[in-house]
């Protein structure tokens, strides 16, 4: 009672930081500042803002790196959570030696120490049948703001296939309050109401995901199955052929980053890429010369 993990992509105490409301113009309401929506684990919402005061600064890129990463662990793809979790670690050292209230603070309410063992334990837990067993091994991802909601969506999965509905619920209902942005937990949501006979809950859900992750080619499909068994069958159609292109689209983009991936980690397929550069270089300059 999975779903496809992809769109188609409170820590410690408080520290003093360094005040960074600013107005907005005369006679308008301060804009708000970059640490209220971090304290809320609202981490697209604290990039914004310090990219309107600082864009293209180091504060910036550092929220921008936990943004990101927000993103791939409720998407799943740790590889690319793991990635920006590297670049927020350098980007906190340089922010140290320019503002160090607002690094303390930042480095506070994120624990790279302590995420990067979480993300840790949600890639190693697959196989697990045995509910009490994953929570163990989920603890370290449970208690960090970043990946509760995760570990909790899997216990949730966990639940639903062992046919325990009600635990599923609970636990996928749990992630969307500590995270209300995470669209698989929802439709983990409608594909209980599905699978207990009510398309129209199911379809409620479904579209409620749709608003978070637009491009979302799992919800896309389940809402035009739960739309034909209520017998919209035209609406339907349209979802599922939307499904199908979103589909496609997202499996050619993901080919294109495994192979980036490959090519970065992989010092054979570095060596194969450059040899085949040298073998096109080579075969052009034969015939730049043969047609001569």
């Amino acid at each position: 009672m999975t779903d496809p993990a992809h769109p188609s992509s409170s820590v410690g105490n408080a520290v003093d930081d360094l005040p960074s409301s600013v107005p907005a113009g005369p006679g308008s309401a301060e804009m708000p500042s970059w640490q209220s929506f971090a304290r809320q684990h609202d981490w697209s919402r604290a990039q914004t803002v310090a990219s309107l005061k600082e864009p293209g600064g180091t504060l910036h890129a550092a929220l921008q790196s936990v943004s990101a990463l927000q993103e791939d662990v409720r998407a799943r793809k740790y590889f690319g959570a793991r990635r920006a979790l590297s670049a927020l670690q350098i980007t906190l050292k340089e922010l140290e030696q320019q503002r160090q209230g607002e690094a303390a603070l930042l480095h506070t309410l994120v624990t790279p120490e302590q995420l990067g063992r979480a993300l840790n334990a949600l890639e190693t837990v697959n196989g697990e049948v045995d509910p009490e067993v994953l929570h163990a091994r989920l603890a370290e991802a449970e208690t960090h703001p970043l990946t509760r909601a995760e570990a909790l969506n899997a216990l949730g999965v966990l639940h639903a296939l062992r046919g325990e509905a009600d635990a599923a619920k609970s636990h996928f209902g749990n992630a969307l309050a500590h995270d209300p942005g995470h669209y698989r937990a929802r439709m983990n949501l409608g594909n209980l109401a599905l699978e207990a006979g009510d398309a129209a809950a199911a379809e409620q859900e479904y579209r409620a995901v749709l608003k978070l992750a637009p491009q979302y080619d799992g919800a896309h499909h389940n809402l035009g199955v739960a739309l034909r068994r209520q017998g919209k069958v035209y609406e339907s159609v349209g979802s599922i052929r939307r499904a199908q292109r979103l589909n496609v689209r997202r499996t050619q983009q993901e080919t294109r980053e495994e192979m980036k991936e490959k090519m970065q980690s992989d010092p054979a397929m570095r060596r194969m890429r450059n040899i085949m550069i040298a073998v096109l270089v080579a075969v052009f300059l034969l015939i730049l010369l043969l047609s001569r």
